[in-house]
């Protein structure tokens, strides 16, 4: 049966609870060659300072999560630590909306950037980011255990 084309509005988001972490996880394994154990997303549930949120959707027809973004205030940085969307529902916006609450969240923190680590192969991540005027501004060697290398990604903020 084939997924049906979801409306923007079906998916709100909100805070990350534990009876997310299966569909989390399993996002996640979707998403990257060397994916975060669930244990790890547990672990930032658990953690102050952190802000995890998800796409979630009450339609049967549709995937439950649609996707998810954790990050960590820190000092004046808001730094991004996970995002990802369900494959079924990629490049339909999904991802920019997760995104821009993100960035509502480090304005409201009165945070001074943006940062966050992308792979090196990660074309399409990177122009993502890219298309919001993040700056690559340096290489983190072997960041991933495979060895593949990092880019450290800064989006400066103005502060009111």
């Amino acid at each position: 049966m084939a997924l049906r084309e979801p409306r923007r509005d079906q998916y709100e988001i909100v805070p990350a609870r534990p009876e997310d972490l299966d569909e989390i996880a399993r996002i996640e394994k979707e998403s990257f060659w060397v994916p975060w154990k669930r244990e790890f997303f547990e672990g930032e549930l658990a953690e102050p300072y952190r802000y995890a949120r998800v796409l979630t959707c009450s339609d049967s027809d549709l995937p439950r999560i649609g996707g998810y973004l954790f990050a960590v205030s820190l000092y004046e940085e808001f730094h991004i630590n996970k995002i990802a969307t369900d494959p079924r529902l990629r490049h339909r916006g999904y991802g920019r909306r997760l995104f821009e609450d993100a960035l509502g969240r480090a304005r409201a923190v009165r945070a001074t950037a943006i940062t966050l680590e992308v792979r090196d192969s990660n074309l399409p991540a990177r122009q993502f980011y890219r298309s919001y005027g993040f700056r690559e501004t340096y290489r983190r060697k072997a960041y991933y255990q495979d060895g593949e290398d990092a880019l450290a990604l800064v989006f400066p903020l103005a502060v009111k």
